[in-house]
């Protein structure tokens, strides 16, 4: 006859069977919620069209803008009104439609930071829309950052891609302009002109002794030392 002791561990022992098959079923379910599919593989889709003006912020306020003028050129036009880099800032807009997703993920807004954003980017597009996405926090293994697209479903999207245009923060696509070299032309110094010592020679005693032009000649006898004789 079984004891009533083992009935109970044989109890428990199926309710943590059971919990354990759950628990496995729910991480199948979340792995194959955030695997992309052909639906959801980029953060805008073509219908969209081309961006004409992209606007970043982080949290201190700092942003940078970037826009097509009339002319579909791009211009600066944040932190200061600028011509722009046509690569720079085409390579920034190509970057942002090829923005890869990893799918959706069910969780609250404070969990990823998408309650107070890092970022936010305000992209319009070609086609007249305007969308506003939230970049929260960077997922556990560090491939993506939690996203909201126009207050939708959180989203993982590639990090790679996403730094690259918050670095536009720190480094706004501005052209490059030459800076002009200064070539230093040395200055001649003052030339100073060697004039050669001349010696006045000294008269000798009883030498005449000129005073000046057209004057007489006058001469100084000195007298010689007298002898004593004892």
């Amino acid at each position: 006859m079984i004891r009533r002791n083992t009935w109970i561990l044989l109890v428990v022992l199926l309710v943590l069977i059971v919990a354990a098959f759950y628990l496995n079923n729910q991480k199948k379910t979340s792995a194959a919620a955030s695997t992309p599919t052909a639906a959801n593989a980029l953060l805008f889709t073509s219908q969209d069209g081309n961006p004409i003006d992209i606007k970043i912020v982080d949290t201190a306020g700092n942003s940078v803008e970037v826009a097509r003028d009339s002319a579909g050129s791009w211009t600066v036009k944040a932190p200061t009104v600028a011509a722009a880099s046509q690569s720079q800032a085409e390579a920034a807009a190509t970057q942002l439609t090829s923005l890869s997703l990893f799918g959706n993920v069910q969780i609250g807004l404070d969990v990823v930071g998408l309650d107070k954003p890092s970022y936010v980017m305000t992209i319009t597009f070609e086609s007249g829309k305007t969308h506003k996405v939230l970049i929260g926090s960077v997922n556990p293994i560090e491939t993506g950052y939690y996203v909201q697209v126009d207050g939708g479903p959180v989203q993982v999207a590639d990090k790679s891609g996403i730094d690259s245009l918050v670095a536009l923060l720190t480094a706004p696509p501005y052209l490059a302009t030459l800076t002009p070299t200064i070539t230093l032309t040395p200055i001649p110094s003052d030339t100073q002109t060697e004039v050669p010592a001349t010696s006045t020679p000294i008269p000798a005693a009883g030498t005449p002794t000129a005073t000046s032009v057209g004057t007489t000649v006058s001469t100084t006898s000195v007298p010689a030392a007298a002898t004593a004789t004892p």
